[in-house]
This record gives structure tokens, sequence and C-alpha cells, in this order.
């Protein structure tokens, strides 16, 4: 809309005026008070001209999304999973643990900091859609021989910008979407520190298991090597099964040290997580055996585009950069901006008119500036495109791997119990069979071996198992909804 139209319009509107005998003349107009003029003028106007919008219509990214999960087909759409799924494990140290992290941890308060920048930049960025007060004074003394004199001036000032093309909109909206991904991005980092929380607590509890299978490694070491050196100095045995042993022992000492040491770090890991120095984290008494292992079913996969917060923290992203590309285009066409103290100089919607024509301004040359912002606007709008689409990829993989890890750890878990007791049986045997002479040292120290490997390997599958628990309930969105 030009300047001929803006003032063909005001030269339409009713003036309300009458006549007057003020001062003997008849023929005197007296306009009444110009607040009707002004109301039409300055805010009829802009509704009439806000209608333009140039943001493009934001449109859903089209994914590919699979029908079913490779590993699970018993899939059901309406399985629901709970916001509080770590206590699905049954361990009240863990539900305490979640409740503390979620309480002090501080990547998740340094989230929430930002969130209330981005609830601060919303407001700036909505503020171009009311007018601009402002109050200005001057004040000045003179000193002569009649006195002194005083001037005093002052001035009330009320500015606003027509939102011809959207753009004032277009920058409010951008504010709130970002304000929206921000929030999203606050509950995928706190998913994220959940699932590290219960990770977390899960391996220490599988290192102080381990640490117990290397006690009782190193006690069962010490009664091999009871009977060894006693068939040593028996002459029933060479000093080289004495030596063998004996470095049995001094490694089985050196890794159960080893282990403690590990559980030292893993008990910092998690008190870091929890917002608490090192070392201030009590291990409690809880086995790593008490643990559940809770059976998870799958949404079908068309959920996670709603239930995975970093998704809907990408599509946010993309609202905004579309409302970017809004406000690029708008750069190219005219602004007006309307002064309320030009306007009272000249109440008539002539004046008004010349007043709004007056600073309407159309940007002519700008070096490229335009076209740039443009184009750049379009790229990161492109660019989020993509991510989306890579984000969903790998939401669609992450789901995908745990059920696999879960799946495939489960069987090795069972084939690993039996292998325990059968290799538990098997050192029981051999060691009453070379306590009489009947085997040879070698068998003996094989099967001492085989089961100290048994039952590390037993450890292992079980906190694969329960790693890929937590990571499915973390790829599955974590009961995680934009409700919540």
């Amino acid at each position: 809309m030009n300047s001929k139209s803006i003032r063909s319009y005001l030269s339409d509107l009713p003036v309300v005026c009458g006549n007057s005998g003020f001062g003997g003349n008849a023929n005197t107009r007296r306009c009444e008070p110009f607040a009707a003029n002004l109301k039409l003028a300055v805010f009829a106007l802009p509704c009439l001209l806000t209608a333009c919008n140039l943001v493009p219509d934001f449109q859903q990214p089209v994914a590919e999304v699979p029908d079913q999960w490779r590993e699970e087909t018993e899939a059901k759409p309406n399985s629901q999973i709970q916001p509080d799924w770590w206590s699905t494990f049954g361990s009240d140290q863990l539900n305490r643990l979640v409740q503390e992290a979620l309480s002090y941890n501080n990547d998740l308060a340094a989230a929430g900091q930002r969130i209330e920048q981005a609830r601060a930049q919303a407001k700036i960025a909505g503020a171009d859609l009311w007018p601009a007060v402002g109050l200005d004074g001057d004040y000045a003394g003179t000193h002569n021989e009649g006195g002194e004199t005083r001037v005093k001036s002052g001035r009330f000032s009320v500015s606003y910008e027509v939102d011809l093309w959207g753009a004032n909109r277009a920058r409010r909206d951008a504010g709130e979407a970002r304000l929206l991904g921000e929030v999203y991005a606050r509950d995928a980092l706190q998913l994220v520190v959940m699932a590290d929380v219960a990770q977390a607590y899960f391996d220490l509890l599988a290192i102080k298991e381990r640490k117990r299978i290397a006690e009782d490694f190193l006690r069962n070491v010490d009664d091999v090597l009871d009977i060894v050196d006693a068939r040593f100095r028996a002459g029933a045995v060479s000093a080289v099964d004495l030596a063998q042993q004996q470095t049995e022992r001094a490694t089985a000492r050196a890794n159960l040290d080893l282990l403690i040491q590990q559980q030292a770090l893993a008990e910092n890991t998690l008190a870091i997580l929890l917002g608490h120095p090192p070392a201030s984290v009590e291990p409690g008494n809880e086995r790593f055996a008490d643990i559940v292992m809770p059976s998870i079913q799958p949404q079908q996969p068309a959920a996670l585009l709603q239930r995975r917060p970093d998704v809907r923290q990408v599509e946010m992203q993309l609202k905004a950069a579309n409302a970017d590309v809004g406000i690029a285009l708008a750069a190219f066409y005219p602004k007006l901006q309307l002064n309320l103290d030009t306007v009272l100089a000249n109440p008539q919607p002539a004046g008004v008119a010349l007043a709004m024509a007056a600073n309407l301004a159309q940007p002519l040359f700008q070096g490229g500036r335009l076209e740039g912002g443009l184009a750049d606007a379009k790229a990161r709008n492109a660019e989020l495109v993509e991510i989306y689409q890579q984000t969903l990829l790998t939401a669609f993989k992450e789901v995908e791997d745990a059920v696999a890890i879960r799946s495939n750890s489960r069987r090795r878990l069972q084939a690993l119990r039996l292998a325990v007791e059968k290799a538990r049986e098997a050192f029981q045997i051999s060691q009453e069979q070379y306590r009489v002479g009947a085997i040879d040292y070698q068998t003996l120290l094989n099967t001492q071996r085989s089961l100290l490997s048994a039952e590390n390997s037993e450890v292992q599958a079980r906190l694969d198992v329960l790693v890929a628990l937590v990571q499915l309930y973390k790829a599955l969105g974590g009961g995680w909804s934009p409700e919540v």
C-alpha cells in the first residue's frame, strides 16, 4: 500500500465538526476534539493494513516413518510409558537419586536459565506490536537584573510502527517458538540426566558385584594356594605349581584393587550428576541382583514425532526459521511509522495522511544486504529441515539399537547363568580332586579361571540388559508429552 492509497483512505474518514457563532463569525467552523478522528486514523488504519502477511505457511517436514519396529512386532498403539519410568526397576535408592538429580543437577539449572533468557527475548520480540510511549523534558534558568527567569518544557511522544507485512508478528511468533524450543531442550536434557543417573547407578552396582566376585575369587585362590603349598611341602608338586599359584594370588589382589578404584570413580561420576561434590554419595546396601528388569512395550514408530522432546525442539526451531523468512521478505517493502506528536500538530485527516506519507520509508538500495538476509534465512530453514530428518532417523535408530541389545543380552544372560552354575560345580570338584592328587594343577587352574570369567560375564550381561532398558525408555521419550 503506497502513500497515495493512504491519502485516499483517510480522505474518506468522517470529520466531526459543527458551526459556531464564536467571535461573531457565523461561518467559522469549530472542530470538535480530534479524538474521534485520531482514533479512526491511527487505530483503524493499522487494523486494516495488518491484513498483509508475507510469512510463508509452515509445513511439517515429510518424514519416512517405519510401520513397525524390526525387533518388536507386538507394539501396541495405546501402550504408555509412565513419566517416572525409573521406578519400574524397583529400587528405592534409584528413586531417591533421580529426584536429587532433578532438583540439583547444574546442567538442568543452566537449562532453566536459558528458558528465562528465551522468555525475555520473546517479550522483546513482541514489543514492536505495541506503541512506544516516551516522555522527555527540559529546564533552563537565566539571571538578569529583573531576577531569575525559568523556562520549562516537556513533550509526550507516542510512536507506532504499522505491521504492514507481518514482520512484527513474525518476530513475536519466532520468539515464542524459540521459547518453546528451549523448554523442549530442557526436557530433552532432563531425560538424558535421568537416564545417565540410572545408568551410572547400575554401573556402580555392577562394579560392587564384580568386587564381591573378586573378593570371593581371592579367597578361593588363597584356599588353593594352601593346598598347593601343602602338596609342595610333601613333595607331591614342583615349585613351578607353587609359584604359578602365588602369581594367581598377586593378580587377583591387583584386580581387586582396580575394582576398588573403579568404584570410587563411579561414585564420583554419580555425585556430579546429582549436583554434589565428589565422594559425597552413599553407596547403600542394595545388591545388583535385586534390581528388577521391567518389560517395556514400545509404541508405534509414528508416536516418536510427539513423544521425543528433541524432535519437538527442532520442530520449534523450524517454525522460528520459517518466521525469519517472512521477516527477511518484509524488509524489501515499505515501513510505516506513526508519530502521535506529528498527528497532534494537524489532527485533520489530510494532515494525518501527510504525516503518514512522510513516515513511509521504502528501501531502495542496500548493497545486497536485504538479498543476503533473505538467502541466509532460507538456507537456515533448509538446514533445519535436514536436521529434523536426521534427528528423527537417529531417534528410530536409538529405539532399534536398545531393543536389539536388550533382546540379545537377555538371551546371553540366561546362557551365562547356566555357565556360572556349571563353572562353580566344576571348580568345587576339581578342588577336591586336586587335593587327593586325582588331577594336575593346570586343570584346577583352568576351572578356577573359568569360574571367574563366567561370573564376570554374567554381571556384564545383566548390566547390558539394564542399560539397554534405560536407553529404550530414553529413546521412547520416557513418557514425555508436551502437556507435561
